[in-house]
């Protein structure tokens, strides 16, 4: 049964704010953009500034999405321990985030490094939310 009552909304704005300073981090000259520019060939830095501005906010957007969506299928799969988060997490990680990376980028002839750089990215944004998500109720 998916469970939406009694959302902790605090702990969806955290988690929220977690997936954009990651991604904030990840994608930088201080994280991977070095690698992420080699793999796709785009210069982020080059990108005109409204577009940019809206590729930004359609990130954030869907940062959110994520974090709610995260939030519902924790509390609905009855998780409430660390360890019972993180297993969720890296269960939905794997079969939903990695599985769907790897064939539309193999697809879009993208190397596995490419695959790499940003389901690992999920990784860690899944994982850490996974477990607040699941402790802090």
């Amino acid at each position: 049964m998916v469970e939406i009552q009694g959302m902790n909304y605090l702990a969806i704005v955290v988690a929220w704010l977690i997936n954009c300073g990651v991604g904030a981090f990840w994608y930088s000259p201080a994280g991977f953009a070095k690698e992420w520019t080699k793999q796709t060939k785009i210069d982020i830095m080059k990108i005109p500034q409204q577009q940019a501005t809206k590729i930004l906010m359609s990130v954030v957007a869907s940062g959110l999405v994520q974090a709610v969506t995260l939030a519902i299928l924790i509390r609905s799969l009855g998780s409430d321990t660390a360890s019972e988060g993180l297993a969720a997490g890296l269960l939905m990680w794997f079969g939903l985030v990695t599985a769907t990376t790897v064939g539309v980028s193999l697809y879009s002839k993208r190397s596995w490094k490419f695959i790499g750089l940003n389901s690992l990215y999920f990784l860690v944004v899944m994982s850490a939310n996974s477990i607040i998500f699941a402790v802090w109720q």
